[in-house]
């Protein structure tokens, strides 16, 4: 199976959004739903275009 460079970047973006925004909102600090909502949004774009990378290769 072949990764895109894409679909990569948007899953570690993504999963390192949703941290920070958990890490923020256990400390309380201001923007915390902001950024957990666009790192949620993110690592759910990448893992469809990795389940799209995942049919792509696994052809007849």
């Amino acid at each position: 199976m072949r990764v895109s460079k894409i679909s990569a970047t948007l899953l570690l973006l993504g999963i390192s959004g949703l941290v920070m925004g958990w890490t923020f909102k256990l400390n309380h600090l201001m923007g915390a739903e902001q950024i957990f909502n666009l790192g949620a949004m993110a690592a759910v774009v990448a893992l469809l275009l990795f389940i799209g990378d995942i049919w792509k290769s696994s052809g007849p």
